[in-house]
């Protein structure tokens, strides 16, 4: 499945939730998600250049959960393929992972509000030391149009009251390894 969303720098979530709700979107109570991202022994490519065909992993944990998912770049950052499973033994998967040659390079942690405005996906996220955002996506058969599928989503966060000039093109993991990087 592709996976293209749209993710913007939020304030202050009062408003926009409230926005939500007259749309008839109902949010999750707040989920803790915590990830590490692996990158290959002693790569940098994943984070300093985004490209088609990168591949990034993680587990996630998330209360007595975890899965395992795997996001394989297109046009960029937030246009992927993407296959997850749940998974019984994440540490076992975190040794497999290190006997494949991959390493663990960025923690992400966030609260997460989850819920559905029509056909997309919405979340809420609180990201530690990077802030407030929202995430629009969408999931798509393997050919679809990013350019396309960018501007409906867009054109729906609009309709929200918010601003494409408050895009950030980076995923979380990305703006963690840069942060770590300073």
């Amino acid at each position: 499945m592709r996976e293209i969303e749209i993710k913007l720098r939020v304030k202050d979530f009062k408003d926009l939730e409230a926005e939500l709700r007259e749309r008839g979107c109902v949010l999750s109570g707040p989920i803790r998600q915590e990830d590490v991202i692996y990158s290959k022994a002693g790569s940098t490519n994943e984070w300093e250049q985004s490209k088609e065909g990168q591949i990034v992993v993680r587990i996630r944990r998330q209360s007595d959960k975890a899965e395992f998912n795997l996001k394989q770049q297109r046009s960029n950052e937030m246009d992927n393929l993407e296959y997850e499973t749940k998974v019984e033994d994440p540490e076992a998967v975190h040794k497999i992972l290190l006997a494949m040659g991959f390493e663990p390079e960025v923690e992400v942690k966030k609260f997460r509000r989850k819920g559905k405005l029509g056909e997309y996906e919405i979340c809420l996220d609180t990201v530690d030391e990077l802030g407030t955002f929202i995430e629009l996506e969408k999931l798509t058969d393997e050919n679809a149009d990013p350019h396309e599928v960018r501007e409906e989503l867009f054109q729906t966060l609009e309709d929200l009251g918010l601003s494409r000039n408050d895009e950030e093109t980076r995923g979380y993991d990305t703006q963690m390894y840069f942060l770590r990087k300073k």
